[in-house]
C-alpha cells in the first residue's frame, strides 16, 4: 500500500481582505460567478501583490489530483490520497473519487470542501473528507520525498531498497514556489530527485507512481 501525500498544497479560501465587491466582480468576469477558492489568475492586479508565493494556484493542484487519481495504481485500490494545504488542513480522498476535469467545476467542488470539510453524496459516504489528525502521524512506514535537491538515483533501485515499500509514504509538494517546511521535511526518511531540473508536481506524482507500478505489478 502507498500513501500520497500532496503537502503544502497552494488550495486556500479566499482571505477575508479580499473578499470585496471588486474581487467578486474580477472572479465573476473570469469564471461566470465568485468561488470561494484563491486564485491569482481571478484576482485584479492590485490584489496579486497580497498573495503569498506557496498560494493562488489551484490549478496546481487540480492537475495533481488528477494525476494521482487516473493513475492505474490508484484505481487497483493500492492508493491512499491525502492533501495538506498551505494552511495546514488535510483531506483524504476515497478510492471512489473521480474529480471533475473541467477546472471551473473542480473550483466548485473545493469550494465546497473549504467551506463544509466535505463533499460526496447525502446519503452515502463522502469522496473527500476533511481529516483531523497531525501529518506526521499519517506518514507512516518508509516515507520518501521527491524533490529537485534529492539523491538523483535510479528510482527502482531505490524503491526498490526501501524496506517494505508495500507501507511507503511518498510526499510530493503542491505550490508553485519556494520550499517545503522543515516540518514537512523532517517527515521524510529519504529524499529523491527525478529529473536534474524543476518538475511539475503533477509530473513528478505520475512519474513516482509509475515506478511503483512497475515494481508491484512487473518486477
Amino acid at each position: 500500500m502507498v500513501r500520497v501525500f500532496l503537502v503544502e498544497s497552494s488550495l486556500t479560501k479566499v482571505p477575508e481582505n479580499l473578499k470585496n465587491d471588486r474581487v467578486k466582480r474580477s472572479y465573476t468576469k473570469v469564471y461566470g460567478k465568485f468561488y470561494d477558492v484563491l486564485d491569482i489568475q481571478a484576482l485584479p492586479p492590485q490584489a496579486r501583490a497580497e498573495v503569498g508565493p506557496k498560494e493562488g494556484r489551484p490549478d496546481i493542484v487540480h492537475r495533481s489530483i488528477l494525476s494521482v487519481t487516473d493513475h492505474p495504481l490508484f484505481l487497483m485500490g493500492s492508493v491512499d490520497f491525502y492533501m495538506h494545504t498551505v494552511d495546514g488542513r488535510i483531506f483524504r480522498f476515497s478510492r471512489e473519487i473521480r474529480p471533475p476535469r473541467n477546472y471551473v467545476r473542480f473550483l466548485g467542488l473545493m469550494s465546497k470542501l473549504l467551506s463544509e470539510g466535505w463533499v460526496g453524496p447525502r446519503d452515502g459516504e463522502p469522496l473527500i473528507w476533511e481529516v483531523h489528525e497531525r501529518l506526521s502521524a499519517l506518514v507512516t512506514g518508509e516515507s520518501l520525498l521527491l524533490e529537485e535537491d534529492g539523491e538523483f538515483l535510479d528510482p527502482l533501485v531505490y524503491i526498490r531498497g526501501m524496506s517494505g515499500h508495500e507501507e511507503l509514504s511518498v510526499i510530493v509538494g503542491g505550490f508553485p514556489q519556494g520550499s517545503l517546511s522543515e516540518e514537512v521535511r523532517s517527515l521524510a526518511k529519504g529524499r529523491l530527485s527525478l529529473y536534474k531540473g524543476v518538475l511539475s508536481s503533477s509530473t513528478t506524482l505520475s512519474m513516482i507512481l509509475t515506478y511503483i507500478y512497475y515494481l508491484e505489478v512487473w518486477a
